[in-house]
């Protein structure tokens, strides 16, 4: 069921704001969603354990909110075609995909696709990293003037969280902020572990990110 019921959240959300793109819909729709069930416990995975955001992803989508998310994650279509650049699709996988014969890559990784999460996947392998950087772009969709704050939440031991700059700042309405996410992780960290990046201005919007690091 959850198809169709974020699917009618989404076409709630474009009859209230009609120029808004599909990213923009499912970026104010992952960043208001909710973690935890109605006992304050963390959402269950389906075998009825506490489950991760492997399971349920940004959480239990709450369209009221959704409708005044505070900041976007939007994209465009040179972001898609970024994504798969970096993901070294072939030439004839990229005419077939994006239906034309010419097409632009900017030098970007696939990890930096400008999506309302985060995940990166690193190794305790003495050969792999085990840190990484995240680039995003957010957009401010909510009172002209504000100040969001970066909040960690529930991170781990054997995770360290950086964000730069931890405070953005907007004076106009759909002005554009940059920022970047370090994650590191100890050599010995488990299958999977996270946690959250929220961003928290002074008028309550609160856009919240899993951040997710899996071990291979």
């Amino acid at each position: 069921m959850s198809t169709p019921i974020v699917a009618g959240g989404g076409a709630l959300l474009k009859a209230i704001h009609p120029k808004w793109s599909p990213a923009a819909i499912r970026s104010a729709l992952m960043t208001t969603a909710y973690a935890k069930d109605n006992t304050g416990r963390t959402l269950k995975s389906q075998f009825a354990h506490s489950g991760t955001p492997i399971h349920f992803g940004a959480g239990h989508i709450d369209p009221n909110k959704a409708m005044d998310p505070g900041l976007i994650y939007d994209m465009g279509f040179q972001d898609y075609v970024d994504f798969l650049c970096g993901l070294e699709y072939t030439d004839e996988q990229m005419r077939i995909i994006l239906k034309r014969k010419k097409w632009h890559c900017n030098k970007k990784l696939s990890h930096e696709l400008n999506y309302p999460s985060f995940i990166v996947v690193l190794s305790n392998e003495t050969t792999y990293p085990t840190a990484m950087n995240l680039s995003r772009v957010v957009t401010n969709v909510g009172n002209d003037t504000s100040v969001y704050e970066a909040h960690l939440e529930k991170i781990p031991t054997g995770m360290k969280i950086r964000v730069e700059p931890s405070t953005l700042t907007f004076t106009e309405k759909y002005q554009n902020q940059s920022f970047v996410v370090s994650v590191e992780i100890d050599r010995d960290f488990p299958m999977i572990i996270y946690g959250f990046l929220k961003w928290i201005d002074q008028y309550g919007h609160i856009v919240s990110s899993p951040i997710v690091a899996t071990n291979f």
